[in-house]
């Protein structure tokens, strides 16, 4: 595989060909950097397949398909959507149906009409929301639109757009307070984990090679200097920070790997966290288990899963300890909260009696929103959008919330400080049923 970034030949070599202009699409040069950047997009790993893209569209600047997957790539990247825009716009120059696009074709040079669909999407995560329903609209007015494409998808992607333009007009009272540089670096902290008193704090920091899980403590008021848990819980960077039990014994992790994403647990022993332990079958399935909170009393977990059975994407399953410590069989919370699209990022508060959650359906903005549903009696009801700007056009996950709902922890992109992703305080002050119940009277 070609490193272009440790072998200055190659860029030479790529110079003078592009020169003397003898560089066919069938070059060998040529086919391994496709190849290097189809490996990567398969994988997932859009960072690194936009890398080898870039050098596609850098010789090639008239090849749709080439614009098309390196904007495709930039959507996948948090904080690189806008980049995806002109990419997406120039791919639209030649479009063709889905059956006669071919994606593993090299001399491929037209872009599918999910271009329309995909520039979108970026539109909508920029706020640009009318571009946004335009390009939607074009997508859905082509005659190649109907039988190939998820319908219900892109009909939810056009309400979200009107809904956030209702949504915005009607902000909430907040005060984001971002974290000192303790905690903050010029490197990305994100999936923060906060105990319920404040004083502790566990997220993630990408470091030049591997994803590391730190914790921090709070001396008189003040982060220390956080410390790397990663030798301690066995993580080779592929474990993030789910939750932590009340009483501070149980860190609840999910580690990722190529093929899914499970549960795991690590229990502070003499001041020390061990290795992690992967939960059991019950919770942990063949499918991806992205998040997890604990019960306040610590006997039932909630997590998120997109298991088969479920209402579709990925729900939130709960499950109760027994007497052994072992975990029960996994409940579905039910379709009160469960929809037809993802939802994730479980977080209780309030005793236990309101439960904060990220879903890309109910009455959201595009994407994942927050929300909270209060518990009335055994039953949760009808989930409220935790409102703008807590929520954007963006996906927003991993909420933690304190107090009730009155303030949290999460992670966004640092758009001042051009540091990645940044963990942040908020704290929150407004009547947020009272603002829905306008909203929907203006829609009636």
């Amino acid at each position: 595989m070609v490193c272009f970034r440790r072998n200055s030949f190659v860029f030479l070599t790529l110079a003078i060909l592009s020169s003397l202009n003898v560089w066919p699409q069938t070059n060998d040069l040529v086919t391994e950097i496709f190849n290097d950047a189809q490996f990567f997009y398969a994988r997932g790993e859009y960072e690194d397949a936009a890398y080898y893209y870039r050098q596609l569209v850098a010789y090639f600047p008239e090849n749709e398909n080439y614009h098309f997957k390196l904007g495709e790539c930039y959507l996948n990247v948090p904080g690189s959507e806008v980049l995806a825009i002109p990419h997406l716009e120039k791919a639209l120059g030649n479009i063709v149906e889905k059956r006669k696009y071919s994606t593993k074709d090299i001399n491929e040079d037209r872009a599918p009409l999910h271009a329309y669909f995909y520039l979108g999407k970026a539109y909508r995560i920029n706020n640009q929301l009318s571009e946004a329903l335009e390009s939607y609209n074009k997508f859905v007015s082509s005659p190649f639109y109907y039988g190939n494409y998820n319908l219900a998808i892109v009909e939810n992607e056009i309400a979200s757009c009107e809904r956030a333009k209702i949504i915005q007009d009607h902000p909430i009272e907040l005060t984001e307070l971002l974290l000192d540089s303790v905690i903050n670096t010029s490197a990305s902290e994100l999936h923060p984990v906060v105990t319920d008193d404040e004083q502790e704090i566990y997220f993630v920091r990408r470091l030049k090679f591997y994803d590391a899980v730190y914790t921090s403590v709070k001396h008189e008021g003040y982060w220390t200097e956080p410390v790397n848990l990663n030798p301690f819980i066995g993580s080779d960077g592929d474990f993030y920070p789910a939750c932590i039990s009340s009483d501070k014994s149980e860190l609840y992790l999910v580690k990722r790997d190529a093929s899914n994403s499970d549960i795991y647990v690590s229990h502070r022993v003499d001041s020390k966290w061990t290795r992690a332990q992967k939960l059991n079958r019950k919770i942990n399935s063949k499918s991806d288990e992205t998040s997890a909170w604990l019960s306040s009393d610590g006997e039932t977990l909630y997590f998120s899963s997109s298991r088969r059975g479920g209402s579709g994407g990925k729900d939130i399953y709960y499950t109760v300890r027994k007497e052994n410590g072992e975990w029960g069989r996994a409940r579905n919370i039910g379709k009160i909260i469960n929809t037809r699209f993802d939802e994730e990022s479980p977080c209780l508060t309030n005793q236990d009696n309101t439960l904060y959650f990220s879903s890309e359906g109910h009455y959201n903005m595009g994407g994942l929103d927050i929300f909270f549903s209060h518990r009335n009696g055994n039953e949760w009801e009808e989930p409220v959008n935790a409102g703008y700007p807590l929520n954007s056009t963006k996906d927003n996950t991993g909420f933690t919330a304190l107090m009730g709902g009155m303030s949290g922890y999460y992670s966004r992109m640092n758009l001042s400080g051009g540091s990645g992703e940044d963990i942040y305080r908020v704290l929150i002050r407004t009547n947020l049923p009272r603002i829905m119940e306008t909203i929907d009277r203006m829609e009636q």
